[in-house]
């Protein structure tokens, strides 16, 4: 069946890779190693911030006596490892994107994750091929609390928001591209399995997996 669209963007982190569990240990380990107790909802809290944004949160939250660019490169080093090794890619991702291919579909990245990582991890799933190119957040300065990376996005390819699908699955991001006049896609996670009827009321489409179905 074609697609009511002809590009396509995706989210990496909880949507297209399966690295948010590594994010939520990062973020509670480096509190505690400060004496801090993390609270249970801490990824939800800064779910949508980027690197810079979240070492700023911890310095205004919790006290940290470090400077934002140290505890950016804290989070920084110790991600880097796990994203160099590479987290494992949703099941069916890259026939997903071949079959968006043999359409005609144009795709792309955008993520919160700084580029360099994006971009590492991407490779070493051997994904990055299956995409015109990759955009972190941190190019344009906003989170996706901000339409600007999905619209940097839809410049590159040139394409109009209405004719450009975004696929996500954080609720925040979601409604940030629906607003912004995205063909907006969910992606089921089990970070915001809670958020499930939310996201179907709130999206286009909502998906649970990228497997294609051949019957």
């Amino acid at each position: 069946m074609l697609k009511p669209y002809k590009f396509a963007i995706f989210d990496m982190d909880g949507t297209i890779i399966n690295s948010m569990p590594a994010w939520k240990t990062l973020w509670s380990e480096y509190l505690i190693s400060k004496g801090v107790e993390p609270p249970e909802n801490l990824v939800k809290l800064i779910s949508n911030m980027t690197l810079g944004d979240s070492s700023q949160y911890f310095i205004d939250t919790y006290n940290i006596q470090s400077t934002k660019e140290e505890v950016k490169a804290e989070f920084y080093n110790i991600m880097e490892k796990k994203y160099y090794r590479g987290f494992p890619p949703k099941p069916g991702v890259i026939e997903y994107l071949e079959n968006l291919h043999s359409q005609g579909i144009h795709t792309a990245v955008v993520t919160a994750t700084a580029e360099r990582l994006a971009n590492a991890c991407l490779k070493q799933n051997k994904l990055i091929d299956l995409f015109d190119f990759v955009i972190s957040c941190e190019m344009v300065g906003k989170n996706k609390l901000h339409p600007d990376a999905y619209d940097l996005a839809a410049k590159y390819f040139q394409s109009k928001p209405a004719e450009t699908a975004v696929f996500e699955d954080a609720p925040y991001a979601a409604n940030t591209a629906i607003k912004a006049g995205y063909y907006t896609i969910g992606v089921f996670d089990e970070y915001y399995e809670d958020q499930v009827e939310y996201m179907k009321s709130l999206c286009r489409e909502y998906i649970y997996s990228f497997k294609i179905d051949r019957k």
